[in-house]
């Protein structure tokens, strides 16, 4: 006679994670092709190619995974590690930034050109990142609400913020690059683009990650009672703001000041 209390788990097979593992192990490649060892070209072909099996391969695991009919796994939990695992490396760039700044008798450093860094810009992309936390957090309260419409209506409104954000940056980088100032003028510059290229960086895939959100409400796949993959976007996009703010006040105010 079974016993009734035996709990059977359901053994799943996907590709998924070993399209997400290949296509990880073939960034390093990539860089190593092209600052190393001087093949640009196929440096940039392989990183074309993880860039788009990740994409792919993150969009696909995500989709299998929601096919099931209520939330599985520990989505929030773990979007909550990879904040703090994340925290860790924003850390250790801006602990080398003050190991510079401080012992400097002059920061930025006498040969950065006038004009650098560009507070008015930056305050106004200041108000785009800091509303879009504001209009996600209305998307989250109105999918938990059960209003599908107008969960989609703010993720956009929020996106669209967010690409304005992420489009003044590059217009940012465009004109400092046209003033002479790059990655390699000074420590400041190094800094000044290395941490903002990195939280820029988190920009972008939390916009991909709302363009999936978006593509799963589209499809009636998020209800108020199955809405992980919401709730964990909303984390990264509340710490890519507040992280915003940090580079605010240490790249552009501090320097601007001084």
């Amino acid at each position: 006679m079974a016993d009734e209390n035996v709990i059977h788990h359901k053994v799943e097979l996907s590709i998924w994670p070993l399209v997400v593992g290949i296509s990880s192990l073939i960034i390093p490649f990539a860089f190593m092709t092209h600052f190393s060892w001087g093949m640009s070209f196929i440096g940039l072909f392989l990183a074309g190619i993880a860039v788009a099996g990740l994409l792919i391969g993150l969009f696909g695991w995500l989709s299998e995974i929601y096919s099931n009919d209520q939330d599985v796994g520990l989505s929030s939990i773990a979007i909550m590690m990879f904040i703090v695992s994340e925290v860790m490396l924003f850390g250790g760039m801006f602990a080398g930034y003050f190991y510079n700044m401080f012992p400097a008798e002059v920061w930025p450093p006498a040969n950065t050109p006038a004009g650098v860094p560009p507070l008015g810009l930056a305050l106004i992309l200041s108000v785009f990142l800091i509303s879009s936390s504001a209009t996600i957090h209305v998307a989250e309260t109105k999918l938990q609400e059960g209003d599908n419409s107008g969960f989609v209506k703010w993720l956009i409104i929020t996106m669209i913020l967010a690409i304005l954000f992420i489009s003044g940056q590059a217009r940012e980088w465009s004109h400092l690059m046209g003033q002479d100032f790059t990655i390699s003028t000074n420590s400041f510059g190094t800094f000044f683009y290395s941490i903002t290229g990195f939280h820029g960086s988190h920009v972008v895939i939390g916009i991909i990650m709302q363009i999936f959100v978006l593509l799963m409400a589209l499809q009636k796949r998020l209800t108020k009672k199955k809405h992980t993959i919401m709730k964990a976007t909303g984390y990264y996009w509340h710490f890519v703001d507040v992280i915003w703010l940090l580079v605010l006040g240490l790249i552009y105010v501090i320097p601007y000041r001084g």
